[in-house]
């Protein structure tokens, strides 16, 4: 499975969230904070690569759209009424396909998942079926900075919106990133790299990165 291009977009957040969408190429009408980061990395990925309609596309999230559900929530349980339909709309996580799906015109395959290693086992599949795979790890901040300290347990907030683009066989104009292999179940308690240790390798790494979580291993070569 190789790496043909990658993202790894990253902002530390100090005071309030950035308007992401001044930075899309193409803007998007009610879109929130989180699928805009979402679209925001996934383009900076893509850049002028036209994927195939048929493309398999994949987003993971460890908290999914936080400030969606926050003002769901107050809505419901604080406010007594209910919440808008928008916003209802879009703190439903796999709305965030549809959005990207539009975007990029993909038709293929498309799946939420809570974990990048959720991801990569599912991706695995599809490339060795000979399909481009476009996959995400997307995480926000909630607007209420104190309440995102409070309930994670953080001082430093970080949004990140992280994707690779992969491919099933070298193409013969253009040489891969890098290509994942060994992708195998480690029952071992050892836990090694992380998903921002393996973009910073793509970014400035160069020799084999080893990836473990969750039970799920496999190795980066470049």
């Amino acid at each position: 499975m190789y790496i043909y291009a990658f993202s790894n977009h990253t902002e530390e957040v100090t005071e309030t969230l950035s308007n992401k969408k001044m930075h899309l190429k193409k803007r998007v009408n009610r879109a929130d904070n989180y699928i805009n980061l979402t679209l925001l990395g996934a383009e900076k990925c893509i850049e002028d690569t036209i994927l195939a309609p048929e493309s398999s596309l994949y987003v993971a999230s460890n908290n999914g759209n936080l400030n969606s559900s926050v003002k769901i929530l107050k809505d419901i349980f604080l406010n007594k009424q209910l919440p808008m339909p928008f916003t209802f709309l879009n703190g439903v996580n796999v709305s965030t396909l549809f959005y990207v799906a539009k975007h990029f015109n993909i038709k293929g395959k498309t799946l939420f998942v809570d974990r990048f290693e959720s991801a990569i086992p599912q991706a695995f599949v599809d490339v060795k079926n000979g399909k481009t795979v476009l996959l995400g790890m997307v995480d926000e901040a909630t607007e209420d900075l104190e309440l995102y300290r409070d309930r994670f347990q953080c001082e430093t907030i970080t949004e990140s919106s992280r994707w690779l683009l992969l491919l099933p066989q070298p193409q013969e104009d253009t040489p891969p990133i890098a290509q994942i292999i060994d992708i195998a179940w480690d029952e071992s308690s050892e836990e090694r790299g992380d998903v921002a240790k393996l973009f910073t390798f793509l970014e400035e790494g160069e020799g084999v990165f080893d990836f473990k979580q969750n039970s799920l291993s496999f190795r980066v070569v470049r």
